[in-house]
């Protein structure tokens, strides 16, 4: 052990030496374990409260600040911002972001292992309905279709995620209630406005081939082992990772993901532009005269260069190509020489980067076989055999910036032609290199197994320093080499080549256009674009709007009369009631609302099957009621008790005096403060969110958990409820009006009173 970590010191201290470092702030992966290690000092990690990101911060990262955020839309929303250093997530989850953020980078290393499942109630009709759940799902891994699920949802085109109508499906065997968290894409979010996802789709084609109706029940993801133990819901599905602890209290179906936790951080620059809208600083091989261009260390490519521009002013050699763009970017040369392939990646990463329009010589990537081997023709005939947009697709890949779609293809042919050992450079990223999982990867390993594919024959690599590529096929140790070997005479008189790409040294130099800058109007009107207009979302806010305004106005409804009934009971001094009441006081006061509304959902209504709308109802009733009590209290008690004298001399009974006499002068003490409550109850509404109701502010964390803008959707649902506000503040500002004497008409005062007498 001591020997590993010796080496694994010796290792980074050699690449610190030579100036090499990894994008996103990540020096390299631990040997034993493949977990990142963090190059920042006491970093902040952001995790979502709930899942087991938090434990796993703490473990791995002790000196971290571990900050917890409601869900990860919010915390991928910190991470953009700059307020943690990484977010901890599932990788399922962060690729899915990565397809609309790439500026979202997922670090090498899992965390831990992440299988995702279904849950379900540790009861025996949970059983029964886990174990034919989990039947099924195992149906889909035999028969190949969960690939298929996995490259719809996880694919880059959006137009292919739809599925079925799930809504009407026959239900000869009954309807089951599915718990979904709708902010976890891509297993369960809102598009169109309409639920969909990668669990919602595994779970429908369930409920159709078992003869199921399917309701979903939206939640928040912290309630869904809650909803599936206290049976709210039948099951429950939305990226929900399998753990000992989960085990314990909820059963899990077969895995339908399988995955790890990852690290993700944010880029520091954009994902390059477009090739056409790069503008290079050098666009004509004059241009360079008087110039320094650059090379690799022992690269003898001056007289190419001078072949070309015969004026330029010198060349510098450096031993590494980060030491090459950071140069170039610091205006230390001009332009550096590289082969089109690395240059194509250089580019993706460094968007202030651009291409010379000029290549300095055309090639052929090559791969190298011995001289006279037979196998040659038969792979040369094999490699034309494959359309070129396969080829080319292949290339965008690995010359691409998204390192998360950097994986081999599975050699899953039988091989019944035999196998080949092919000799790569480890070194050559983007052709061949060792990835930060420890394997060989790169465009030459995919195109060599597509040719493979085709001529069923299996694939062994090897690395090695490239210099030893063409000796090892020239000795017999490896049958094909590779590793971004361009063919020239001098190599062609050593070994066979079979051609399978264009291949150009090519210069890089610096991107005048580069990272325009953007109105603070045209930024605006794109925010706008995606919170609204794109996929009609602002039917989601119309949606919260109503279910905000139902509940709100339904509480004010049924909290007044409760509090007024319950300042009836108690007003005479009844001690019996006063008891109740105090001590019910306490206990709704007492407690914050989240909580209580969460007790009422799960504990007390957890065997009932109510709406979360209503129990939302209910329990802003019982808080809304209580300040009611207090508001009645307060207003009867600014009535002087010579009113009470007055009319009880006049011959009133008890109960025609507090309404005839004391309410109407109790009600202007109490409607200005009435009004203020009602206020304070649109805004306290937006915690429903955690017992399942779709409210204003949850369609905000919808539309963000889409679009993962962190200050627009905010912003308008702030907007949102300003507007609310002001209607119901100009609307009992109208009814205050008809109580205040001082506002009143003559006529309305005297309304009923003879004067004439």
């Amino acid at each position: 052990m001591k020997k590993r970590i010796f080496a694994g010191l010796l290792l980074l201290l050699i690449l610190s030496s030579i100036g090499l470092s990894l994008p996103g702030g990540i020096l390299s992966a631990r040997a034993e374990t493949g977990i990142p290690v963090l190059d920042k000092e006491n970093p902040s990690i952001g995790v979502s409260t709930g899942t087991i990101s938090g434990k796993l911060a703490e473990e791995n990262y002790p000196d971290a600040e571990v900050k917890y955020f409601e869900n990860h839309t919010d915390g991928l929303a910190a991470l953009k911002a700059g307020k943690v250093d990484y977010f901890i997530s599932d990788e399922a989850v962060l690729r899915f972001v990565q397809l609309e953020s790439p500026e979202l980078q997922i670090l090498d290393g899992h965390l831990r292992e992440s299988n995702l499942a279904a849950i379900f109630a540790k009861t025996e009709a949970g059983q029964a309905l886990c174990d034919e759940y989990s039947a099924f799902v195992d149906s889909l891994w035999a028969d190949g279709t969960m690939k298929k699920i996995d490259a719809v949802w996880f694919g880059k085109d959006d137009s292919a995620r739809t599925m079925m109508d799930y809504e009407h499906l026959p239900a000869p065997n009954g309807t089951l209630q599915m718990g979904v968290d709708l902010m976890n894409p891509p297993f369960a979010y809102v598009k169109d406005g309409r639920s969909m996802g990668y669990d919602l789709d595994v779970a429908a084609r369930f409920c159709e081939a078992r003869g199921y109706g399917l309701e979903l029940v939206p939640m928040s993801f912290g309630g869904l082992l809650p909803a599936v133990q206290s049976g709210k819901v039948d099951f429950a599905a939305s990226s929900i990772t399998i753990t000992k602890e989960r085990a314990e209290s909820v059963l899990f179906s077969t895995p339908d993901y399988y995955g790890g936790i990852v690290l993700a951080v944010w880029k520091d620059t954009e994902s390059a532009a477009a090739a056409e809208d790069a503008q290079p600083e050098l666009t004509e091989f004059s241009d360079l005269s008087g110039k320094t261009v650059a090379m690799l260390t022992g690269a003898p490519f001056e007289e190419l260069v001078r072949s070309k521009a015969k004026d330029v002013g010198k060349f510098s050699f450096f031993n590494s190509t980060p030491d090459l763009i950071q140069a170039l970017k610091t205006r230390k040369i001009d332009a550096f020489l590289m082969n089109n392939a690395i240059s194509e990646l250089l580019l993706n990463r460094n968007p202030d980067l651009a291409l010379f329009p000029q290549n300095l010589q055309d090639g052929i990537f090559g791969f190298a076989f011995a001289k006279g081997d037979s196998r040659r023709d038969a792979w040369q005939a094999a490699r034309d055999a494959i359309p070129q947009s396969e080829i080319q697709k292949a290339w965008e890949k690995w010359t691409g910036a998204d390192e998360s779609v950097k994986v081999l293809p599975v050699q899953d042919w039988p091989g019944n032609n035999g196998t080949i050992r092919a000799a790569v450079c480890d070194t050559l990223e983007p052709m061949s290199y060792v990835g930060n999982e420890n394997e060989l990867k790169g465009f030459d390993l995919e195109v060599i197994l597509m040719i493979a594919r085709a001529l069923d024959m299996k694939v062994e690599f090897t690395g090695m320093e490239f210099s030893a590529i063409l000796a090892a096929v020239q000795s017999g140790k490896a049958d094909i080499g590779a590793g971004s070997i361009i063919i020239s005479e001098e190599r062609a008189q050593a070994v066979d080549f079979v051609e399978y790409y264009p291949a150009a040294f090519v210069l890089v130099v610096r991107d005048l256009g580069s990272a325009p800058e953007k109105s603070f109007l045209t930024d605006l009107q794109a925010s706008f674009e995606k919170t609204f207009i794109r996929e009609d979302r602002w039917q989601l806010f119309t949606e919260g709007v109503g279910t905000t305004m139902l509940i709100t106005l339904l509480t004010v409804l049924f909290g007044t009369a409760l509090g007024f009934a319950v300042f009836m009971l108690c007003r005479n001094g009844n001690p019996v009631a006063n008891v109740v009441t105090r001590f019910f006081l306490w206990l709704v006061q007492g407690m914050p609302m989240v909580v209580l509304l969460m007790i009422l959902y799960y504990v007390i209504f957890g065997s009932v099957a109510i709406s979360g709308v209503v129990v939302a109802v209910i329990g802003f009733t019982l808080t809304f009621g209580a300040s009611v009590l207090g508001l009645l209290r307060m207003g009867v008690g600014a009535v002087d008790k010579g009113q009470y004298e007055g009319a009880y001399a006049l011959g009133f009974s008890n109960r025609r005096t507090f309404f005839e006499v004391i309410l109407p002068q109790a009600l202007p003490h109490v409607l200005p403060a009435y009004k203020g409550e009602i206020v304070s109850l649109i805004k306290a509404t937006a915690i429903v969110g955690y017992i399942a109701v779709q409210d204003l502010t949850k369609m905000g964390d919808i539309v963000r958990s889409r679009t993962y803008e962190a200050f627009f959707p905010l912003i308008a649902v702030t907007v949102i409820y300003f507007v609310l506000e002001g209607l119901i503040g100009l609307l009992l500002s109208r009814i205050n009006l008809n109580f205040n004497p001082k506002r009143r008409s003559r006529e309305n005062i005297l309304k009923g009173v003879k004067t004439d007498d």
